[in-house]
């Protein structure tokens, strides 16, 4: 039997770049903020250009469930967002998926669990999948399309186990990646400092606190020439958790992977699907 949720099926309007929401409110103990998310897999099935994500120049790579729950109990502590997001790459790659949506929900770290997904793959998934996930944003690209079947099915799922569908459509990416890297610092703070996904993306990776989901997948894309990991904040179990999560939320200090980043608000170009000897040449630039 399916489980009983309220939720909305009202399409959303998306707003570009999105309005800043740079406001976090300690209640009980715990940051009050939008969302938080986790990629569950770096590697997809499209090869989106600019990908925000890096996935067509990362390897394959799946989340531990176990690990990303022992972080979520850690961060449950001190933080409380609206909503808990698993992105990836293309979360429903993983093999695991619906013993991590469980896991997730058993934390207790957002009333509402959501997916990002191109969709292409939803066909396939079990019932188990839709029973226990709350929402599915899915992006909707020029090439490929989703098909009628495909779309028919989707919301025939999300109806029968009340998920909130968000179809998000996607003509345009917006070229974040910079080539060279700025060695402006003045420029690079003004970045950081209108940049939206600062404070929409908040992510979790091995174990650290991301205020940007860029950091982590440049700390693999340079294969350890550059470390980004001190752009986060280790997880931990000590009292002063709550009071370094906030003062990091609040900082007006650039990352360091700012500087290899145009940020959520640079210019925008039409998406296409990169070619493979496109990808291997971008790949083989930080081997």
């Amino acid at each position: 039997m399916c489980r009983r949720r309220v939720v909305s099926t009202v399409e959303r309007e998306h707003v570009f770049p999105p309005l800043m929401e740079r406001h976090y409110p300690i209640v009980d103990g715990r940051i009050q903020t939008r969302s938080l998310e986790a990629h569950i897999v770096d590697h997809c099935n499209l090869t989106c250009v600019e990908c925000c994500s890096l996935s067509p120049l990362l390897p394959p790579w799946t989340a531990d469930p176990a690990s990303l729950f022992e972080d979520l109990v850690r961060a449950a502590r001190v933080v409380k967002p609206r909503v808990f997001k698993l992105v990836g790459g293309e979360p429903t790659l993983h093999p695991d998926l619906v013993a991590i949506l469980r896991g997730v929900r058993a934390t207790g770290i957002a009333p509402k669990i959501s997916v990002t997904t191109n969709g292409l793959l939803l066909g396939r998934l079990p019932d188990a999948f839709w029973e226990e996930v709350d929402a599915l944003t899915i992006s909707l690209y020029p090439k490929p399309r989703l098909g009628a079947a495909l779309v028919t099915h989707i919301e025939a799922q999300a109806t029968r186990f009340n998920v909130a569908l968000n179809w998000k459509t996607q003509t345009q990416f917006v070229r974040m990646t910079r080539d060279p890297v700025s060695h402006d610092v003045a420029e690079t703070q003004a970045v950081y400092h209108d940049c939206w996904l600062r404070e929409r993306c908040h992510l979790i990776r091995d174990g650290i606190f991301y205020t940007c989901t860029r950091p982590p997948h440049m700390q693999t894309l340079h294969r350890g020439a550059n470390d980004f990991t001190h752009d986060g904040i280790p997880l931990h179990d000590g009292d002063s958790l709550v009071d370094e999560l906030h003062a990091y939320l609040m900082r007006e200090t650039a990352l360091q992977a700012c500087f290899h980043c145009r940020g959520g608000s640079a210019s925008m170009e039409p998406h296409r699907m990169m070619r493979h000897a496109e990808v291997q040449a971008e790949k083989a630039r930080f081997e």
